[in-house]
């Protein structure tokens, strides 16, 4: 697999490249391999089309857009001044650097995001509960690394890609400092476009994600072509009807109220924010559906079980409590209406070898 080395101690000003395992990633516009050029600063070439990938703050670069917040150059000289504190600064230290120098985030909005990325490795731990055991995983949305920290710990054989290679940088002094740094592969790149050959991974897995994806269609059909046959692609996503406070705005009840009212609302009390709009997990299924074919679907809340027991704390207990009440029958029907995650899982089918024909598998 071609990677920057992840330790910017040990790297030069371009990184260095290490080939990590059989998760080789390719052109992410026609799947071709792709091989290095250049010495001072990492670039990748398509060997088919050509096509050229530079390196941002130490990491393949496969984007072939930037998020709604920046543009791709802002991204990027973000990302690379974030990059600059990451040997001196710790994970906390670091997030709070990010969050200085963005500007449209209020103070009691920023503790709230800090607090919610320290405690994302228990979060990725109980998310990696629900998915089987080794398995070659990708990880879609990495964000600041909590399920890579918590899969990595595990020995599994993971990799992560998000849309910001500023919350790489986050995720990579994460890793860092739980001890993993040229074992750790990060890349850029978009959901709706991913670096990978068809069938590449045993399971992708996506947590609060598709809410903030323009082409969520694009986005199923990807993870889809993706996994190996057989393989379970597990999604978690913020529930539109959990009547408690929205997990991006800090507000309650805001998905009971009309599209265009919540907009408003949300303006009024939180100013003018991108507020992410959630579905319920029925309606992503839905979603799945109409682009996948011949797939199993199910959706229900997520199960938060397997959240780490020696984790103590109130919101420990509450999301063990969550979890338990998602496999008991009458409780499992209620949260999955109500819950604030629900949980999409698909499974790929077998291809039969002999007749060339997809297994057909029943549709919940």
């Amino acid at each position: 697999m071609i990677v920057m080395d992840n330790n910017r101690n040990s790297c030069n000003p371009g990184g260095s490249i290490k080939r990590l395992g059989s998760l080789e990633p390719v052109c992410n516009v026609c799947h071709s391999e792709i091989s290095e050029i250049g010495h001072k600063k990492l670039r990748v070439e398509c060997l088919k089309c050509g096509k050229v990938f530079k390196e941002v703050a130490g990491f393949l670069d496969f984007r072939i857009r930037s998020d709604r917040y920046l543009s791709l150059n802002q991204e990027r000289q973000k990302a690379e001044r974030l990059s600059h504190y990451e040997n001196q600064e710790s994970l906390e230290q670091l997030t709070r650097r990010y969050y200085q120098i963005t500007a449209d985030v209020s103070t009691e909005r920023r503790e709230r995001f800090v607090r919610h990325v320290l405690d994302a490795e228990l979060r990725g731990a109980a998310l990696l509960k629900r998915i089987p055991e080794k398995a070659t995983i990708l990880e879609l949305g990495t964000g600041t690394g909590g399920f890579m920290g918590a899969a990595l710990k595990a020995g599994r054989n993971a990799v992560g890609v998000d849309i910001a290679s500023r919350w790489l940088v986050v995720a990579r002094k994460r890793l860092a400092e739980m001890g993993f740094h040229s074992s750790a592969s990060l890349y850029p790149a978009c959901a709706e476009k991913l670096p990978w050959p068809d069938n590449t991974f045993d399971s992708v897995v996506a947590d609060s994600l598709l809410e903030h994806l323009e082409k969520p269609e694009s986005a199923f059909k990807e993870m889809f072509r993706v996994t190996k046959p057989g393989g379970t692609i597990l999604i978690w996503s913020p529930n539109r009807y959990w009547p408690g406070v929205d997990p991006h705005v800090g507000l309650l009840g805001v998905g009971y109220l009309n599209r265009s009212w919540a907009k408003k609302y949300v303006q009024w009390r939180r100013g003018d924010i991108h507020w992410p709009l959630s579905r319920s997990p029925k309606v992503w299924s839905k979603m799945a559906l109409e682009v996948i074919n011949s797939s199993e679907v199910q959706y229900q809340a997520a199960d938060f079980s397997g959240w780490p027991i020696t984790d103590k704390s109130i919101r420990a207990r509450i999301a063990r409590l969550l979890g338990r009440m998602t496999k008991t029958p009458f409780m499992s029907i209620i949260m999955t209406q109500i819950g604030p995650v629900g949980e999409i899982r698909i499974v790929k089918p077998v291809m039969d070898l002999d007749s060339h024909h997809m297994n057909q598998v029943e549709v919940f």
